[in-house]
């Protein structure tokens, strides 16, 4: 019997599998208004991924790097910094997401949950999602984070699963895409806000999870 080419889907948390209201990027967009600076959604987006490009930074580093990107003058830095962490999300599952994982299981394919967020096992736990996967990944199981190739090879070892035989699922061009190839694995990019400048040269780019059920249905059947 030949051996399937794919064995295992990987997938990132934070809007890809997982959504807060009020979303963290119109959060933000408002907080910068009560500072009298005028942002767009993008503007936000962008300064995000700046701003993390270095990893896992202390929170108050992290926070001035934001401001500074968002023209937030320094002497709002710190009110700055408080607004946004005052979010009180409600968290929870995209619609669509325990269906694809069921169907995932359903054929046998291990199933793995990797993100840079370092609480993603509680916030699996508390939205009763943590049983589905395999393993749970976060920058704290291996010492590094995405896009470093490390967390992805490191994680497939555990499963038991060579990078050419998982797909990785993201919404995050520069982690997820970029990362996720350079171990070896095939990445899917889930851009759901159109937001994603980077990643023209991604092969596989969806913007629902309808869409991402038909990937994942060609990728399974090649």
């Amino acid at each position: 019997m030949n051996r399937r080419r794919y064995e295992a889907v990987l997938f990132d948390w934070d809007d890809t599998l997982c959504y807060g209201e009020p979303h963290y990027l119109d959060h933000t967009q408002t907080v910068a208004r009560r500072l009298q600076v005028e942002v767009t959604r993008q503007d936000v987006h962008d300064a995000y991924l700046r701003s993390a490009r270095d990893g896992m930074l202390e929170p108050e580093e992290f926070y001035a790097r934001l401001a500074h990107a968002l023209g937030i003058a320094d002497e709002h830095h710190e009110a700055f910094r408080e607004g946004v962490i005052d979010r009180d999300a409600v968290r929870a599952i995209f619609d669509g997401v325990r269906h694809v994982i069921d169907g995932l299981s359903k054929r046998d394919l291990k199933i793995g949950l990797l993100s840079n967020n370092v609480h993603v096992a509680l916030r699996a736990e508390a939205l009763n999602i943590q049983h589905h996967f395999d393993v749970i990944v976060s920058p704290y199981t291996y010492g590094v984070h995405k896009p470093d190739p490390k967390i992805f090879i490191e994680t497939l070892a555990v499963m038991g699963v060579e990078p050419e035989r998982a797909i990785y699922v993201g919404d995050s061009y520069n982690d997820d895409v970029v990362g996720a190839r350079a171990a070896g694995m095939t990445p899917v990019l889930i851009d759901r806000y159109e937001l994603t400048i980077d990643g023209h040269d991604a092969e596989h780019r969806i913007e629902t999870l309808d869409a991402l059920e038909e990937v994942l249905e060609r990728l399974l059947a090649s």
